[in-house]
């Protein structure tokens, strides 16, 4: 359990958009360089992974996975496979010591790729190949891991509306199908009953799912309102609870005892704390231009700009807990460890690290 520390109870509190907060940082440390730019990054137990470009490699796009303890890593992604030579490696989810991101291209339509490998097969193989345009097609409704669970989510939306309301602008893009899909160890299964999420997280062995009926364009699958998040067994599709958020979900997260929700509502920015269940915790304000939403059963933390704030599950007090040198990429926490990438310049030279701030 984090237990509150004596300084955030002295700290001077501030407010800033209805929220209270307190600045008490902890000066970052680096977990490890890499050699070109991170795109992306996740954590989960002692493993972390990213996804960088290096323009002088052989293989210039490389996924890699770094056991904390021990202090070692490898690339996972096999030269010259999927990975390698891609356009562009965009989101990435660990679970344990597997990995799965996404690979884009675009032409006449966008393609997303899911690839998948693991510290020991050091493969990549892909998944599924999802295909959409501004018209509508079938997105990524999000990916996610913890422990034995990784996952992700597609969504299919099209147009509905008038006749020639996609030249007017008029038509609704609408949410007409979609799925979970679990990874096993050699490929994937859908979730039984599974819905059709624009946005997913995953903690233990159960997924939460934010639903909506309606897209916020067919090029973005960004949740309209209203909107429901579910919470399932990810291997047998059980309902565990499900609820409706009180407005717009930016952002989710998931602990195995708290769903936490950003959304806007009224023209303000919140976080809805929720159990797995549906049963409101609290919901507690915060800026404007909140995002990277992550959480345990204790705290939440998230950030605006460039600088990493936290907030516990039961109090009111925000904490700022840290400043990254470049704008944060892949902000989670786990247990105390609260980390993320970012990419700064060293002679000359964009090259990306990986950070932490330890958090009680």
């Amino acid at each position: 359990m984090l237990k509150a520390t004596g300084l955030l109870a002295a700290a001077l509190l501030l407010i800033s958009s209805g929220a209270a907060y307190s600045r008490s940082q902890a000066s970052p440390t680096t977990l490890v360089w890499a050699k070109g730019a991170i795109t992306a990054f996740a954590q989960d137990g002692d493993q972390i992974a990213w996804t960088s470009f290096d323009n002088h490699a052989t293989c210039p796009w490389q996924v890699r996975i770094r056991l904390l303890g021990p202090k070692k890593q490898k690339i996972v992604n096999k030269s010259p496979g999927l990975t390698c030579h891609s356009d562009s490696a965009r989101y990435l989810a660990l679970a344990g010591k597997r990995a799965l991101w996404t690979l884009w291209d675009s032409g006449n339509l966008s393609y997303m790729r899911l690839v998948m490998a693991s510290y020991s097969t050091v493969r990549d193989a892909q998944l599924e190949e999802l295909t959409f345009n501004e018209m509508g097609g079938d997105h990524l409704g999000g990916i996610a891991g913890d422990s034995s669970t990784l996952v992700y989510g597609v969504a299919t939306v099209g147009l509905t509306g008038p006749p020639d309301c996609d030249i007017d602008g008029t038509c609704t893009a609408v949410i007409s199908g979609g799925s979970v899909e679990r990874l096993t160890g050699v490929g994937k299964v859908k979730v039984p009953g599974s819905p059709r999420p624009v946005m997913l997280a995953a903690a233990g062995n159960r997924f939460a799912a934010v639903i909506a009926a309606t897209a916020s364009s067919a090029g973005s699958i960004g949740p309209g309102s209203p909107a429901t998040v579910k919470v399932k067994d990810a291997v047998s599709g059980t309902s565990v609870g499900s609820f409706s958020p009180a407005g717009k979900p930016l952002a989710l997260a998931f602990a195995p005892s708290v769903v936490a929700v950003l959304e806007t509502t009224a023209g303000e920015t919140q976080i809805e704390f929720r159990t797995p269940t549906g049963t409101l915790l609290r919901t507690a304000a915060v800026p404007a231009g909140a995002t990277g939403l992550s959480t345990t059963d204790t705290r939440a933390v998230f950030r605006v700009g460039n600088t990493i704030r936290s907030v516990r599950v039961t109090a009111e007090s925000i904490q700022t807990i840290g400043t990254a040198a470049a704008m944060p990429i892949g902000l989670s926490i786990e247990g105390t460890r609260v980390a993320w990438a970012e990419n700064v310049k060293v002679h000359g030279v964009l090259r990306g690290r990986i950070v932490k701030v330890t958090v009680r």
